[in-house]
This record gives C-alpha cells, sequence and structure tokens, in this order.
C-alpha cells in the first residue's frame, strides 16, 4: 500500500516535537545555594575593600601628621634665627616643675621672665610670628579642631587642649638646657600628644609601657601605631616606642629595649637611674625633669 508523502511529513514533525517535548526544560536564573555563594563573595569583596581603604587613609593620615611636625620644626628653625638662637621659651627656668597649659589669662596676656612656664605658650610663639598656621597643629587621626583665632597676633596661647595635637620639650627645668639650633640633633623637639597629660591615660605608667600599647600617644587611631616624633635637625621619624629620647645604659633591671629616654615621662630626681624608666609622668601642672638627659613632651 502506497503511503502518501504529506502523511510521512506529518509523522516525522510530530516525531520532533515530542522528542522536544522529552528533552531537559532549559533552567533560567540561579538556585538558591548559587545566590547564598554570589551574596557571601560580595560581602568578602566590600569587607577587603573596606580594610585596604582603610589602611590607605591610615597610612595618609600618619604621613599629613609627619608633614605638620616637619613644617613646624621649620617655623621653629626660622624662630631660632634670632639671638640667643634657642627654641622657644618665653618665661624663665625653674626648680620646682611648675607648669601651666592653656590658661585663660595666658591666651590674652603676655608672659614675662617670671612667669609660670607654658609650653603651650610656647608652641603659639610661632604662630604669633605667622611662620606656622595654626591647622599644623593638629593630628588628622585625632577629632581636634584648629584654633579659631583671626588675628594670631592677638593673642599668646592655643584656646583649648582641643585646638592642638602635639607635645613640646618641656624647656624650663634648669637641670637642663634650654634646646637650640646648636643642640644634639638627637634631641627630641616635638611629639605627638603626651598620653598621660592630653591622652587621658592614668594608672601605673609603667605597666602601661609594658603593655601592648608600650606607653605610646593617643592620637593614632592604635596606640601600637607609635607617633611621629620630630627630633632638633629637623627630621620626622614614626617611632614604635616612646623610648626616642638620648640613648643611656640598659638597666638589667628594667629590661632591653629601654637604653633610649622615655619622650613622655621623667627621672623623677632618681639619681642612679640610667635611663628613664617610666615611672613618674607629669601632670597639667607639673613637670620636674631628673637630669641633663631627661626629656618630657608636653602636653
Amino acid at each position: 500500500m502506497r503511503i502518501h508523502r504529506s502523511m510521512l511529513r506529518h509523522s516525522k514533525a510530530c516525531h520532533q516535537r515530542n522528542k522536544r517535548h522529552m528533552s531537559p526544560r532549559r533552567r533560567h536564573g540561579f538556585t538558591l545555594i548559587e545566590a547564598l555563594l554570589l551574596i557571601i563573595v560580595f560581602l568578602l569583596a566590600i569587607v577587603l575593600l573596606q580594610i585596604t581603604s582603610t589602611d590607605c587613609c591610615g597610612e595618609g593620615f600618619t604621613t599629613m601628621c609627619s608633614n605638620n611636625l616637619r613644617g613646624i620644626g621649620q617655623a621653629m628653625y626660622i624662630y631660632a634665627q634670632d639671638d640667643p638662637q634657642s627654641f622657644p621659651a618665653i618665661a624663665g627656668r625653674r626648680n620646682d616643675g611648675l607648669m601651666r597649659i592653656f590658661d585663660p589669662e595666658d591666651r590674652v596676656t603676655m608672659q614675662d621672665m617670671f612667669s609660670v612656664p607654658s609650653p603651650t605658650v610656647d608652641m603659639w610663639t610661632v604662630v604669633r610670628a605667622n611662620n606656622v598656621m595654626p591647622d599644623q597643629f593638629i593630628c588628622p587621626w585625632t577629632n581636634d579642631e584648629p584654633d579659631p583665632a583671626m588675628f594670631m597676633d592677638d593673642f599668646y596661647d592655643f584656646l583649648g587642649p582641643e585646638n592642638l595635637s602635639y607635645a613640646y620639650q618641656f624647656q624650663h627645668d634648669e637641670d637642663k638646657r634650654i634646646l637650640s639650633t646648636s643642640s644634639a640633633p638627637t634631641e627630641v623637639l616635638m611629639a605627638d600628644s603626651n598620653p598621660y597629660i592630653k591622652g587621658g591615660v592614668g594608672g601605673d605608667f609603667f605597666a602601661d609601657r609594658l603593655s601592648a600599647d608600650l606607653g605610646n600617644s593617643t592620637n593614632h587611631r592604635s596606640r601600637q601605631r607609635g607617633q611621629n616624633i620630630l627630633f632638633q635637625d629637623g627630621h620626622v621619624d614614626l617611632f614604635g616606642t616612646p623610648a626616642a629620647g638620648l640613648f643611656g645604659l640598659v638597666d638589667p633591671a628594667i629590661g632591653e629595649g629601654f637604653g633610649r629616654d622615655n619622650i613622655y615621662t621623667v627621672h623623677d630626681n632618681l639619681p642612679d637611674a640610667q635611663v628613664d624608666p617610666g615611672l613618674a609622668a607629669p601632670t597639667a601642672s607639673w613637670c620636674d625633669l631628673g637630669s641633663r638627659s631627661d626629656a618630657c613632651l608636653v602636653p
């Protein structure tokens, strides 16, 4: 029997249609597991990006802080061009350790040789001379704000602690010579603020020195970052420890790594102290250096 060609074509078309219907359906979109994996990868990428940006921002802040101190150091040298070529020390030297900071009277009245010394007045001197701007005294890591003064020569001191991020060598102790352009280049002139005055760290200072924070400044987000330090010769280094002053003998009772003077504490008049062990910290009204090699930066 002859089969019509049209019937053969119809049978073949039906077979192909059935074959298509029997084949697996093509999937569209993601499964639940795939979607969860994508979300996890996306979140990890965000975390890594935040860590990277934080590190880059932190390095930038540290560099800006270093540049601030370097600029202040240049201003100090400009100031010291006049006789007797010393860095700012407005009031006279004393043997009782008395000092004051951010005093309202000092803000509007010029100190003389008989005034209670003020390291904040000393620092403002280079601002008053228009050698540097107040915003350079602000570490970008902090929440401090530049001094609001519009006319620098109308004032003699910073308005308050929130307008100053750095500490200055106490220049008013009879046991130590005033730092000048002829002092040893390893003498410390300025650094990030003192943790025991502006930083508000209290308690056992020696224990703080032995802790993971190492007695460092509180300016940077983590104390373990250390502090930027301006030396007499104008260079700035980032130190992971406050033991950055003059070299001394290592006392076995104190331990290795304490062979340099602690820039945030005083000898506390210990005549046999080989180096400053960090047992005594200055206060907002007292800073009594214990020897000619002792450095203590305030506030």
